[in-house]
């Protein structure tokens, strides 16, 4: 009877829960959404082929499926620059920017800090790998590490010194019984057997010419230069290729040999026989490393257009899985269940010119919006900073730092509007238009900040006229960016650049001027309060309340209502107690981003990772930085939380990541209500949610007995609970009733799910 009544419950659950939670990710997990188009590193590791970018993927040789790697699910780190397969050991060798090191085998990553933790003056980088018996040689600018991946640890190090100088390691390998490396001052050989080779005496110099690259192939011994190759026989040099480019890879195949060449004058791949002759030269490309698969077959990490297969060595072949098309992130928002991500951005104020458009994530994939894709009007518009939905017609704006409003309908028609009456030119630049920040209010209509123009905030009212609104700014100081619209439809409008805040009350007569009112937010008791008048964001929190995230902290508006009244409304300078000492809230801590979920919890980005806070700020609810966290960079651009699904997007200088979280945005009733996992099978250890629900519904579990096992309140519309009863103890196996309502009892709702 139980068997037959979990079926039956299963199948009904079916339908509704593939379609709501397909693309989700389990609650308290990460997932990162970071660009493959740029590759700096390829190898082959048995039926696969490895990318190394920001972060890693595999593609399958064997059943064509694509695996992405982060530190949400393995990497210790990110910007790999060099990967290495070693056959014998079996091991894969990892090498980030930074010197840190992971390896790779039987599907689980390790991690080998030890060179990146290195406390030397001087540069850490390492340059190559090179196998022999078992150890890793790596060339680095300190010398040469050899390293045994079995015990993850350094064996030794062999430093090489020519007049009282560490010379630099850039390559190294073996050829009849002789080490041989290429360095900053030339090639030095050693007997393969000497148990000496930490001594600089037991090195023979065999040129002094500088080198990047050595290579034993068709037991003959070659090295080049950044320009130029030459085979080395004895003391005997020979060139054999001069190139007007650079060369930033050599590779060995089965009878041919590699050279990747990446400059201004020409990007190519050279192929060379096993004399060293010039077979064919492939174009078109820019390749940053190579791998040969088979004698007709190599595979190109490409800076432009990610990992590729060349057939017969010519023919592109792209193998690059569904991802954002840049890690450069300005600004994030959603509408639909829809993210929007805008590429950006500025410096100091300043167009980037970037022409990346904006990109979307809908159900799990990533689709891309600028002139090379749908958009071709977008040829001429730069540097986007918001996106915002009309919800009466679909129609997409865009905010762009100089080219004005782009406005894009649903069938990708596009209109600009720039150096028009109302969109003006920043003072002292008649060129661009640069607009920042764009808001919706209630009725529908769209408040956008102009930046550096004489007018900073301008509106595009619902029935598509016009008007335009000054601050009593200096003029050098014309700065606008982001907007909120509190509960009262007055318009905050941060000034960045030092100035403050600005605050607009209409009177909900955007065309009458007469009865508008204006404050200025800073420093000072009755002066706005701020701790600091170099602000980054502004929010409006469920209560009503605005949160101003500076570079000194957070000041919360707690009565914006009466922000342009005689009385007044300061920011507070909230004193909180988070460790042994009190102080104002986040002093000292750069707050860039400001988020508010949907329990009222606040996430705060900062220049040094993130904060989850309650609703009043009393408490940390949790801190991710890189060192605890998937996060890519303690840096923070933007935080957004998806509405819907509850999960949080961080913008960093890095790329995005989402985490999700345990709160989403309350419903009208609890029509809606969905449990997962259902039924809950007996190896899960992880949370079980209950979303779909009102504002802080009151959630009780109970078995068929009615003993009630769990009761909370949700965060926002979802409930979690982590499968355990009140003793700490899993339940038995069977059935179990949910049963929801809020504050007063009017909108209840029961569900039903299994633990097997």
């Amino acid at each position: 009877m139980i068997r037959l009544l979990r079926l039956i419950l299963s199948l009904l659950f079916l339908c509704s829960t593939i379609l709501a939670w397909a693309q989700q990710i389990p609650i308290g997990t990460w997932q990162s959404h970071y660009t493959y188009k740029s590759i700096f590193a390829v190898e082959k590791m048995g039926d696969k082929i490895f990318a190394g970018a920001t972060h890693l993927y595999s593609y399958s040789l064997t059943d064509h499926e694509y695996t992405t790697y982060s530190k949400a699910n393995g990497l210790s780190d990110i910007n790999i620059k060099l990967l290495r397969y070693d056959s014998e050991s079996g091991y894969l060798i990892i090498v980030y920017a930074n010197s840190n090191i992971d390896i790779y085998k039987d599907n689980t990553f390790q991690n080998i800090p030890d060179i990146k933790n290195l406390n030397i003056t001087g540069s850490k980088r390492i340059n190559s790998i090179y196998f022999k018996n078992k150890f890793a040689y790596l060339s680095t600018d300190f010398g040469i590490v050899v390293l045994n991946p079995d015990k993850l640890e350094i064996k030794e190090t062999y430093t090489l010194q020519k007049a009282s100088q560490v010379l630099e390691i850039k390559d190294f390998t073996s050829l009849n019984g002789k080490f041989y490396t290429a360095t900053s001052a030339g090639v030095f050989s050693a007997d393969e057997n000497n148990t000496a080779l930490q001594n600089f005496a037991n090195w023979t110099e065999i040129n002094q010419t500088p080198c990047q690259f050595i290579f034993a192939h068709n037991n003959k011994l070659y090295y080049a230069t950044s320009t130029s190759l030459y085979s080395l026989q004895g003391t005997t040099n020979q060139l054999i290729y001069t190139t007007t480019s650079t060369i930033v890879k050599t590779r060995t195949g089965v009878q041919d040999f590699y050279i990747a060449e990446s400059g201004d004058d020409r990007r190519a791949i050279i192929i060379l026989d096993e004399l060293g002759s010039i077979k064919d030269t492939t174009y078109l490309i820019n390749p940053l490393d190579i791998v040969e698969v088979a004698p007709n077959e190599i595979w190109e990490a490409d800076f432009w257009e990610g990992l590729i297969k060349l057939n017969n060595r010519k023919v592109k072949e792209y193998h690059v899985p569904n991802g954002i098309y840049s890690n450069t992130i300005y600004n994030l928002s959603n509408y639909n269940g829809v993210v929007y991500v805008a590429s950006g951005g500025e410096a100091d104020w300043n167009t980037l010119g970037n022409r990346s458009g904006y990109y979307t994530l809908d159900n799990g994939t990533w689709q891309t919006y600028n002139s090379q894709n749908k958009l071709p009007a977008m040829d001429s518009v730069n540097d986007i900073m918001d996106i915002v939905v009309d919800s009466r017609n679909n129609d997409i704006y865009l905010a762009s730092f100089g080219n004005g409003l782009v406005q894009i309908h649903p069938d990708f028609s596009t209109v600009v509007y720039k150096n028009t009456a109302y969109l003006q030119p920043q003072v002292g630049n008649g060129i661009n238009t640069p607009l920042v920040s764009l808001q919706f209010d209630n009725d529908h209509n769209l408040w956008m900040s102009n930046y550096g123009s004489p007018y900073q905030l301008v509106v595009k009212k619902a029935d598509n006229t016009w008007q335009k609104f000054a601050f009593p700014y200096n003029v050098s100081l014309a700065t606008a960016s982001q907007i909120a619209i509190d509960d009262a439809n007055q318009k905050w409008m941060v000034a960045p650049r030092g100035v403050g805040v600005y605050v607009l009350n209409d009177n909900n007569t955007i065309d009458n001027k007469s009865d508008d009112q204006i404050r200025k937010y800073t420093t000072g008791a009755g002066y706005g309060n701020l701790p600091t008048n170099d602000v980054n964001c502004i929010v409006k929190d469920k209560n009503g309340k605005i949160w101003i995230g500076t570079s000194d902290g957070i000041g919360i508006i707690n009565c914006p209502e009466s922000a342009t009244t005689t009385s007044g409304c300061d920011a507070e300078l909230k004193i909180v107690k988070y460790d042994l000492n009190a102080g104002l809230l986040f002093q000292r801590e750069n707050v860039t981003s400001i988020a508010v979920d949907g329990a009222n919890n606040k996430w705060i980005g900062t220049t040094s990772g993130v904060w989850l806070i309650s609703d009043d700020a009393e408490k940390i609810l949790q801190r991710f930085t890189i060192d605890n966290s998937p996060l890519p960079s303690n840096e923070i651009r933007k935080i957004m939380v998806h509405p819907i699904t509850g999960e949080v997007f961080f913008a960093t200088v890095e790329g995005l990541i989402s985490y999700r979280a345990f709160a989403t945005e309350g419903s009208e009733t609890n029509d809606d209500l969905l449990i997962f996992p259902n039924p809950v099978s007996k190896e899960y250890n992880g949370t079980i949610a209950i979303k779909g629900l009102v504002t802080n519904a009151d959630v009780r579990i109970t078995d068929v007995s009615g003993q009630l096992v769990f009761r909370t309140i949700a965060q926002g519309g979802q409930a979690t609970w982590n499968g355990k009863n009140y003793l700490g103890q899993k339940p038995k196996s069977g059935v179990y009733y949910v049963f929801v309502s809020n504050t007063d009892g009017a909108k209840t709702k029961t569900g039903k799910f299994i633990i097997e």
